[in-house]
């Protein structure tokens, strides 16, 4: 077991990538500006404002839950991560650029293919690999974001580091889809087919050929999560066959291939003064039973009192 001592280090990687293949407003809201900006910069061949678009643009989480949930053999996570991907790049990223480079075109005539376009389409075989290089750099970083300091993942400015990961992975997606889009509005079928097929050279590298080894490799697999949930399945089981909870809070900490400790945290509004002293001991039984592991098990029991007027 390559990572250990990390509290529910496992479940949360599991619990980013459920939540990576989620679709909310706030990520299709985010695609929209992120194209709007990338199909403005790109229009006025400015890298600045290309750069922006990146810095907003939010493709990290549906590739964690593509490159995540093909580890632990999620394939729903990772239809609906890989899914999430193609409509916010593809669906609205490619769509919007067409329509506003469409209305451009009739404002202002003079509007051309500016070389920041053709740097997204393959000018040269150079190109393809430059940009096969930036995209499995890109998704090596956002697993190592992950795991080279994996306590800081269930901490609050880890959103600040997935910022700035993030803004590295949408060099490679944003503005390749938005060039699709602007091609395919130029009459310029040959710029759409060659950004659209950098786009898919990039997902494939960003998703899957560095971010899963280098998570795997680290030893992010998927006995350590089913382990990590036996564990938590059965001091939760325990808890209920002993005591009337109103919510249990399991925080495990794997140490190696067999010794845990677990921390359980009840609240509850009835209290069962006779259970109380057995319980960390029933606990302990129960996780030795289904896992085999030895274990250091602490029990706090929080009472809860519920007032109404």
């Amino acid at each position: 077991m390559r990572v250990c001592c990390v509290q529910n280090f496992y479940l949360t990687l599991e619990r980013l990538s459920e939540e990576g293949a989620e679709f909310t407003f706030g990520y299709f809201g985010l695609v929209v500006v992120s194209a709007l900006l990338a199909t403005g910069g790109l229009l006025a061949n400015s890298i600045p404002v290309i750069v922006g678009s990146m810095c907003v643009a939010p493709f990290l989480s549906p590739s964690r839950a593509v490159c995540i949930g093909g580890i632990f053999r999620k394939w729903k996570t990772v239809g609906r991560g890989l899914a999430k991907q193609l409509i916010g790049l593809l669906a609205i990223g490619s769509t919007l650029a067409f329509f506003v480079t469409l209305a451009f075109l009739r404002m202002a005539p003079e509007v051309t293919v500016t070389p920041t376009i053709i740097a997204r389409t393959f000018p040269t075989l150079t190109s393809v690999y430059l940009a096969s290089f930036v995209a499995l750099a890109s998704g090596a970083a956002a697993s190592l974001a992950l795991i080279a300091s994996p306590r800081i993942i269930s901490e609050s400015w880890q959103q600040l580091l997935d910022v700035m990961i993030g803004a590295e992975i949408a060099v490679s997606l944003i503005p390749p889809a938005v060039v699709v889009g602007i091609g395919l509005a130029f009459g310029r079928p040959d710029i759409a087919i060659q950004s659209l097929t950098l786009l898919f050279i990039n997902v494939v590298c960003l998703d899957v050929i560095s971010s899963m080894p280098v998570l795997y490799f680290r030893g992010v697999r998927l006995e350590p999560l089913r382990i990590e949930k036996k564990i938590r399945d059965a001091a939760e089981k325990t808890v209920k066959d002993f005591v009337e909870e109103d919510e249990i809070f399991t925080e495990i900490i794997l140490h190696s291939d067999e010794k845990t400790d677990v921390f359980v945290r009840i609240q509850t509004t009835r209290i069962n003064n006779d259970v109380v002293p057995s319980l960390a001991r029933r606990i302990s039984e129960e996780i030795k039973k289904e896992t085999g592991f030895s274990n250091n098990v602490k029990v706090m029991i929080v009472p809860v009192s519920i007032y109404s007027s």
